[in-house]
């Protein structure tokens, strides 16, 4: 063997010895909920961190935030969670619990000189359970940050605010500017009729002025925030707190109210320059950098300053605030925790810090460039220049209660929150109510936490006997039949042929159907081991929860009138459209075409015809200034109008389901279809007669046109009633429900329970109730097939 060989042969054993040593590369999924500038900061640090650890490559998503939780709690049921993932101190809890996310005490030894005692000791809590941190905090973001327009303050007499300002639920003129509701007097203009068109002061949410004044006066919505075992919604500093927010828009008029905000949001309405200050999170920058102009081109400037205190000089915001999780679903938990600790750490933190999207979770971060503004800050980053306050503002922060109960009892204390900002409800009135509801179903739920294990050998056994029942009910019937040779041979070639739709009905459908019932004795979120519940589902939505009959009721409703009315249009629009004259056709395809709208479309075209400011129905009833309109009509419908003179739809109690009921009648060209189709199999010598007979068109419809197209009318009675029992679509897009369950759809109820919460155990006795409701009425529906006129059949 050469000289040469040998040497390629050992370096040709070398590399593979290399490659067959080298760290196996490992791939991770990185999922957060910010927005566009936030996403394009952190793709370009995740290039920064594989450069620096080139055996980890990472897989960039982004969720939007709405439905961010529930998504992530279901792909950690499937398996598919991410390996790290952006959390929030009101959320993490219903993964930690579930033993979703890994304790990250037990990492930080992986890290040399990484300390914990640098971030701010108030996130470090808030993403903490039993005294285990699960959440490695990137930003905090106390909500104290307002907004000004430094033009329009100077234009109106009023001293840009220093920090020193107060607010109480009176105006102290002689506190002059020190005054936060003589400020906000000051900025209020007014048109010639005597309409608010500039409003001193704007919250980018109205819970987020409510909570600071609830906050400021020493109120909290729980007694513990960790665990809550008593909702606080009826205290009287908090019922005063909403009414007091409800007042200012309503009443006073000293800040935009839902109405005027119709159509656009409080940050763009400060961007135009009809609100002097607006009240958000830091977060809100990047934006209103791009959306405000420079003076030069017509803009305004404009800084921030500290939210105003209390009379007194008492202090207290909500705030926001994340970080990073790693989930315990991951292949690569180092790695995984060197990704988190990266991006919540300073090379992330530093660079949300230069985009100034985040203020750093370590102190010593916030408290230096490129977050607080010096010498070397570019001049676009410059503005706001005050971001000291954000530091200023952390002492007194109160984060939102993190217990993992916490969502479902408080979205039931808060449910007449919409009706009071409305102004269809007091606080003192609505929210004892309301509290009294949630109170009673938070200790419902805590006592459902000690619970006996599920045996699934036993479920197992039962899931066989029911299969055996179902298979015997279809089979045995035919068994004691006699075929011929042939007929078994034609059986079994049919069966055959049929096989794959029995493999898809028994892994589908009924496996699926027959776990639902099984699991409707239990308690089981799919992540945590079942818990045997016994028919403790079934009682609690009889005799316990107020949702479940108010649920039904309101789907009901909707069913006996949707229904019955969406039929009487689809026959008479049949009727119409059964003529024989030129250009039918097109008319026949425009009136099914509604029918064919997607219904998120559908439902995003009704949310701008309904808005209650400058929604095409508000503006036919009461006209455009909302002193015309069609005559007569607004007269009528006046007492459903609101603060504005106009109506609400979906917000007021009154007319929310009322306005999704006409809406569905849009879309009756469906069933117009079918009854179309039945009319022209009308044999035409049956008129005929009918009218040789004497027999009048009324008469002729009564006794000819209904008999003979009856089997079609009793099919679209029959669908549309199991079809209007599971609506669902049209009340999730635009209502969620509300106004105070008003909205609140079966089908919607069940959903919640069941992605939202995880209590599939509870979802299954919601599904299997439908399931025997629906069987009720269409059973009940059948009895009438009697005066169903089938033609040729034997009565």
């Amino acid at each position: 063997m050469s000289r040469s060989l040998r040497c390629c042969l050992v370096l040709l054993f070398g590399l593979l010895a290399l490659v067959a040593t080298a760290a196996p590369t490992a791939h991770l999924r990185f999922v957060v909920w910010d927005g566009d500038e936030s996403s394009k900061v952190l793709k370009e640090e995740l290039l920064r961190f594989e450069a620096a650890h080139p055996n980890i490559k990472v897989k960039f998503e982004r969720a939007d935030h709405k439905n961010y939780f529930d998504k992530l709690l279901t792909q950690y049921a499937a398996g598919v969670a991410p390996d790290v993932a952006m959390m929030d101190p009101a959320n993490f809890q219903r993964f930690a619990r579930r033993g979703a996310l890994f304790e990250l005490e037990r990492f930080f030894g992986d890290v040399p000189g990484f300390d914990i005692k640098k971030y701010y000791p108030s996130i470090v809590k808030a993403h903490s359970l039993d005294g285990k941190l699960y959440v490695l905090p990137r930003d905090i973001a106390p909500i104290a940050v307002v907004y000004y327009n430094k033009t329009l303050l100077k234009k109106m007499g009023v001293k840009e605010p220093d920090g020193t300002w107060t607010w109480d639920f009176v105006a102290h003129p002689e506190k002059g500017d020190k005054d936060f509701l003589t400020v906000l007097k000051k900025l209020q203009k007014k048109n010639a009729s005597g309409k608010v068109v500039q409003w001193g002061y704007a919250p980018g949410w109205q819970d987020l002025f409510t909570d600071m004044v609830v906050f400021s006066t020493g109120a909290r919505y729980t007694d513990d925030p960790e665990d809550p075992k008593k909702l606080l919604f009826d205290d009287p500093r908090v019922m005063r707190a909403f009414q007091f927010s409800a007042d200012l828009t309503l009443k006073d008029k000293l800040m935009p109210s839902s109405f005027d905000q119709a159509g656009t949001n409080t940050r763009q309405m400060f961007t135009q320059g009809k609100v002097a200050m607006f009240h958000s999170g830091i977060w809100e920058t990047p934006q209103l950098r791009t959306e405000i102009p420079s003076v030069e081109k017509g803009g305004f400037e404009w800084d921030i300053a500290i939210a105003p205190a209390y009379a007194g000089g008492k202090r207290a915001y909500p705030t926001g605030g994340s970080g990073y999780a790693v989930t315990t679903g991951t292949k690569h938990p180092k790695e995984a925790w060197l990704l988190a600790q990266w991006m919540a750490g300073e090379p992330g933190m530093m660079a949300m810090a230069r985009a100034g999207i985040a203020q750093p979770a370590i102190r010593e971060l916030a408290l230096r460039e490129p977050w607080i503004p010096g010498p070397n800050t570019p001049k676009e980053q410059l503005v706001p220049r005050n971001r000291i306050i954000t530091d200023q503002a952390e002492p007194y922060v109160v984060f939102a209660p993190t217990g993992i109960l916490w969502k479902e009892v408080s979205d039931m204390a808060r449910q007449p929150v919409s009706t009071i900002y409305t102004g269809d409800s007091m606080a003192d009135k609505a929210l004892p109510a309301s509290n009294r509801i949630g109170q009673n179903r938070l200790d419902t739920l805590r006592k459902e936490l000690v619970l006996p294990p599920f045996d699934w050998g036993k479920g197992i056994v039962v899931a066989f006997l029911l299969g055996a029942v179902l298979i015997a009910w279809v089979y045995l019937p035919e068994r004691g039949k006699r075929r011929t040779m042939r007929q078994k041979r034609e059986n079994r070639a049919g069966y055959f042929f049929i096989l794959p739709w029995l493999v898809g009905l028994v892994v589908f459908t009924a496996g699926p159907m027959i776990l639902s019932l099984i699991m409707s004795f239990a308690d089981w979120d799919i992540i945590r081991p079942a818990r045997w519940r016994g028919v403790g589902n079934y009682v609690e939505a009889f005799q316990v929860d107020p949702t479940f009959w108010k649920s039904l009721s309101v789907t009901l409703i909707y069913t006996l009138v949707a229904v019955p009315a969406g039929i009487a249009i689809s026959l008479a629009l049949a009727l119409l459209l059964n003529v024989k004259v030129k250009g039918i056709a097109l008319w026949r395809t425009c009136y099914y075409i509604p029918a064919m709208a997607s219904p998120i479309a559908g439902s995003l075209i009704w949310l701008k015809l309904m808005q209650p400011e400058g929604g095409l129905l508000n503006v036919l009833i009461f006209g455009q200034d909302g002193k015309g309109g069609l005559p007569g009509l607004a007269t009528v419908l006046a007492p459903l109008a609101g603060a504005n003179g106009q109506i609400n739809w979906l917000q007021n109690e009154k007319t929310a389901l009322a306005s999704l009921i006409f809406m569905s009648l849009f879309g009756a060209g469906g069933g117009m279809i079918i009854l179309l189709a039945a009319l022209q199999g009308v044999p035409q010598y049956y008129y005929e007669a009918a009218t040789l007979d004497g027999a009048g068109p009324m008469r002729r419809f009564r006794n000819v046109t209904v008999p003979l197209i009856s089997p079609a009318l009793f099919f679209t009675l029959i669908t549309g009633f199991i079809g209007s029992f599971q609506v669902f679509t049209q009340a999730f897009q635009m209502t969620e429900g509300g106004p105070n369950n008003a909205t609140m759809f079966f089908m919607l109820h069940l959903y919640r329970n069941a992605f939202q919460i995880l209590r599939m155990g509870y979802a299954s006795a919601l599904a299997w109730v439908l399931f025997f409701v629906i069987l009720v009425f269409t059973i009940l529906q059948l009895q009438g097939n009697r005066f169903v006129h089938y033609e040729g059949a034997e009565r």
